[in-house]
This record gives structure tokens, sequence and C-alpha cells, in this order.
């Protein structure tokens, strides 16, 4: 059944030279980037707050910005995680270049950091359609308390995590019939963290500590069917006394079906009263444990990706190609979760970083539209290892550059100066050499 809306005339808002959806990890990212570059750059976003997946979801840490005792993300993402250090709410002196973060500084720093790089936020607004013309998109449309409302912008960039744009302007998109699991992070006050039997914080070969005593006895009640599955626990002291940030829960389903997503997050609040109950009642650091703070929404981490002029593969993980077009660095683990289990289907760590080529975030048959983020070009394995944070805001400074020189330039994104644009991110602090391209003995 379908019923007809009603034409009517929407107001256009305001117009920009660059307009960010969403301002994640790597929106905002993109976003600074873009104003950095000249571009005068509206960021859109749904929330009262920036920082995707970091700070509606609690995700800490950040990873990953080292491997192998070398930096191989810095630019603007390293300076957020430097404001934040500064703010008492990140440590950015782990060699692992897994930073945890708190996420309530977390807020101060990204919002500080755009200000100051002169983007303006719109917040409370729900991007629900655009318009093309003659392939380009010239406008989105947004539903929040003023009604509905268009802005038009000569460049766009799609950090909804969700290709939400992508796939409004009619350009092709891909969902795997099998998605990654979702999870709902929480943060436990009252803890025995110093009677906890393992290394809070830094990491071991990339991979965070996981405590097999807690591990076994959580398998043992999820065989005797007492508790869903789960994945981890990855436990991390979080900044005070007392308190830790868990990943735990986890349960398929998909984040673009909006039904199946409110199952979802209903039934990760019924289970996240009752594993803190389980870890009460078994494990002695966490008798006195109550629950600080929640999601607000279930961590996504995946749905819909691009179908780009690149896909990053596998092989391109784990033997790195120098590609002309390289705009940002990975090299966290293919980690991908499985959805009926309490393990990964994949886990597998580089011997070093990786190049991820701008194709990746360039739709086929976009003009001006790009994207950064989780809605990248990639197989399994490379989307198993590109998804996470500190990836995406490397990709998030390479889109919003690439933006921004476009508009300056005139030039379609696929047919921008590649040259220019590696020129503008290494003067500004990314890393984006080809030297990594020889496998250490």
């Amino acid at each position: 059944m379908f019923i007809t809306e009603k034409s009517r005339d929407i107001p256009v808002a305001g117009s920009y030279d660059v307009i960010v959806c969403g301002g994640g990890p790597a929106g905002l990212i993109a976003a600074a980037a873009a104003a950095r570059n000249g571009a005068r750059t509206l960021l859109i976003e749904r929330y009262g707050f920036i920082g995707g997946m970091s700070t509606s979801a609690l995700v800490t840490p950040i990873s990953e910005f080292r491997i192998n005792s070398k930096q191989h993300i810095g630019g603007i993402p390293l300076e957020l995680m430097r404001m934040a250090a500064e703010l008492d709410g990140a440590n950015v002196s782990l060699d692992s270049g897994n930073y945890p973060v708190n996420d309530e500084v977390l807020k101060l720093a990204a919002q500080r950091l755009l200000l100051d790089s002169g983007v303006t936020l719109l917040y409370h607004s729900w991007i629900s359609d655009c318009v093309v013309e003659d392939g380009r998109v010239t406008h989105v449309v947004l539903q929040n308390k003023a009604g509905r409302v268009a802005y038009e912008g000569a460049v766009f960039i799609d950090c909804t995590g969700d290709a939400d744009i992508v796939r409004a302007a009619g350009l092709p998109t891909v969902k795997g019939d099998v998605l990654q699991p979702a999870s709902l992070w929480f943060q436990l006050g009252g803890v025995d963290t110093d009677a906890l039997a393992y290394t809070f914080g830094d990491a071991v070969n990339g991979v965070l500590p996981i405590s097999d005593v807690i591990r076994d006895k959580l398998a043992e009640l999820h065989e005797q069917g007492r508790i869903p599955i789960f994945g981890g626990p990855w436990i991390n002291k979080f900044f005070h006394e007392g308190m830790v940030s868990i990943n735990l829960l986890r349960e398929p389903t998909d984040a673009s079906d909006p039904e199946w997503f409110t199952r979802t997050e209903c039934s990760m609040r019924e289970n996240l009263h009752l594993i803190i109950d389980v870890l009460r009642e078994n494990f002695p650091e966490f008798e006195h444990a109550w629950l600080a703070k929640s999601g607000i929404q279930t961590g996504v981490r995946e749905t819909y990706h691009i179908v780009g002029r690149h896909e990053l593969t596998r092989d391109d993980i784990l033997n790195p190609k120098a590609f002309p077009d390289t705009i940002a660095k990975g090299a966290h683990v293919i980690d991908i979760h499985e959805t009926d289990g309490n393990d990964q289907l994949d886990f597998v760590i580089p011997r070093q970083e990786y190049n991820i080529p701008l194709g990746c975030l360039i739709p086929q048959g976009s003009v001006n539209l790009i994207t950064a983020g989780r809605c990248l070009s990639a197989d399994g394995p490379g989307f198993g290892s590109a998804r996470v944070m500190a990836t995406c805001m490397a990709m998030g400074q390479g889109a919003g550059t690439a933006a921004a020189l476009a508009f300056r330039t005139g030039h379609a994104i696929p047919d921008g100066d590649v040259a220019l644009l590696r020129r503008t991110l290494i003067d500004q602090g990314a890393i984006v050499d080809f030297d990594n391209c020889r496998i250490p003995a």
C-alpha cells in the first residue's frame, strides 16, 4: 500500500561550498578539513553533539593511530586526540596506537575543533533526501523542528555511515546478506579495578586484553542458556578509579531496517541489565558495580557500502599497494564478528600499515559527491579492518580536503588533481607516503 504525498515547495535555508552529512569520526574530521582548505562548510548532525560511535555509542579506545611503534595516522585526527588529552579526556601516549577516550570530553574537544576551523554546525536535523540535477547533487533535504528544509551545496560528503545520500542520489550501493552484529557499550562504576587480573589500557600486538577467567565463565553461562551471545569481553579502565568501559553485548541486526533495529535496541537494553547482574553475582571485582552510562544507541558496525571506483580488498590490507591516489592509511586487524556466536569469524593481524585510495570513497557515477567512513567500498575483510574510528577519521581528512579542492578548482571529484590533493594532505600533517609497500622481513 502507498499514499501520495502532497507536492510542496521546500525553503532553501542556506548555501555552502561543502556540506558534510553526519558528524561521526569521519564527518567531523571531513568538515574541519574542508573548512581549513577554504570552503564554507556546513556539518549536519542528527544528535545535539558530534562524535558518532565514539560519543553516542561510547566506543573506546579509538583505534588505531600506530603500528610497529610508528605513527601512521596524523593530521587533524591526531590533533583532535591531543586536544582531548589536554582536557584529561584521552591517553595518546600508548605505543599501541589504541587511544582511550572519555566520550564527554571528546564531545567538547570535537566541537571546539570544528568551530575554531570555521565550520557551521546544524544539530537535531535528520537528512531525508537530496535533489539531483544532471547527475550532480544540488541540495540535501532535512527534517527538523523548523519543518522540511533544504540546503544548497557545491560539493557533498556522505558521512552518514549508511550511505544515505549516495542511495538517495540513486548511485549504486551493496549490502551483504549477513551483516556484522551490533554492540551496546556501557560504563560501570564501583568496580574493583585493582583486582581485575589483566592489564588495562594498552594492547599486545594490536589486540585488547581479555580476561580468560571472565570469558570462560560467561561462555559456560551462555551454554546453559542463561545469557545471550557475547563478544570479548573487552574491558577498559575508564579514566576514574573504579570505572570501566565494557564491550560485551552483541546481537545480529540490520541498522538500516528501522523496525528490526528498534527490536534490537529493546533487546539489548534488557540484556544490558541481565549481564550486569551476572557480573555482580559471579565476579567479586564487580560485586558493587553500578551502571554509570550506556550508549544512547546501539553501536553499528555495518550496513550499506558504496560501489566505488576501487574496492579495498583483503590483499590490499595484507600486501599494501602504492596507490597513486592514497589519501589515508589503516592498520587495524581484520576483525569480522560472528552473528550467532561468541567469537570472531576472521581475525588477522596486518604486519604493517596499508594504503587507502581515494577511489574507495568515490561512488561510481558520482560528480560532486564523496564519502568517508564505514560506507567505503571494500570487500568483507577489507571492511573488517578499515571500519574502525581512527581509520575513518583519516579517510575524513582525505575526503574533506578533496571536496574543498574540487570546489576551488571547479573539477568533478573523480577528475581532481590527485598530486595537489596529496601535497595538501602532507602539508597539513596527514601521513600518505608510499614507504610501507614492502613487507618487512
